[in-house]
């Protein structure tokens, strides 16, 4: 039995790598596409304004932990849009998410970036279209 443990476990990082590739790749081929109709979700926003979108659940630790951010960063960005996956999966769908937190960045009505997974404070500044202002 103990000869089996090693090959489980290679087999378990393959196939973990395999999914991770795959959802990866699902979210590069959203980019390009036009995106769907947000008018539900965007306010008052400019339909050709760049927009950044998270998707988020709330059941998703990840997402706990990058929500914060967000919210900090929304404050002075109405660009920066939060969605619950949850509460808007055709949404999600639409933008080609399959896992949380993702950001799509919209311009011009196409989705121009999807990124996958917790991003830092200036990964997430460099997506919206100028520097949070000082509060």
């Amino acid at each position: 039995m103990n000869h089996l443990l090693p090959v489980i476990v290679v087999a378990s990082v393959l196939f973990f790598g395999v999914m991770q590739l795959g959802v990866k790749r699902l979210a590069r081929r959203a980019q390009g596409r036009p995106a769907p109709d947000t008018r539900a979700v965007d306010g008052d926003l400019l339909p050709d304004s760049l927009r950044v979108y998270y998707f988020y659940a709330p059941h998703c630790g990840p997402c706990r932990k990058m929500t914060p951010l967000v919210d900090e960063l929304r404050a002075s960005h109405p660009e920066l849009i939060k969605i619950d996956v949850s509460q808007a999966p055709e949404l999600a769908r639409g933008f080609g998410v399959v896992a949380t937190p993702s950001f799509a960045v919209v311009a011009g009505g196409v989705i121009q970036r999807v990124s996958l997974g917790i991003q830092s404070r200036s990964a997430l500044a460099r997506m919206l279209p100028f520097e949070a202002k000082p509060q």
